[in-house]
């Protein structure tokens, strides 16, 4: 498997899907929306939502999801302020 290929969702260890999750949101948002540290607060928070999940397939799909709903929910009640 190159570098730039994901291995299946399901075999991926939870600690790097967290890392890939972070990695796309950080290239996505820029800091001035989101700190670093925040959005990977975020992402560990998200995830960890899903830990008594019986099918763990989408986890990583879903907390990405999750994520950018709230950064942009954040960012939409900031312009409404």
């Amino acid at each position: 498997m190159s570098a730039t290929q994901l291995a299946p969702p399901s075999l991926t260890p939870p600690e790097e899907q967290i890392e890939q999750i972070v990695r796309r949101l950080a290239g996505r948002y820029p800091t001035d929306r989101i700190s670093p540290a925040e959005l990977e607060m975020l992402v560990r928070e998200s995830y960890r939502e899903f830990d008594n999940a019986a099918v763990r397939a989408f986890v990583a799909v879903l907390t990405e999801r999750l994520v950018r709903r709230h950064i942009e929910r954040a960012q939409d009640d900031q312009k409404a302020s």
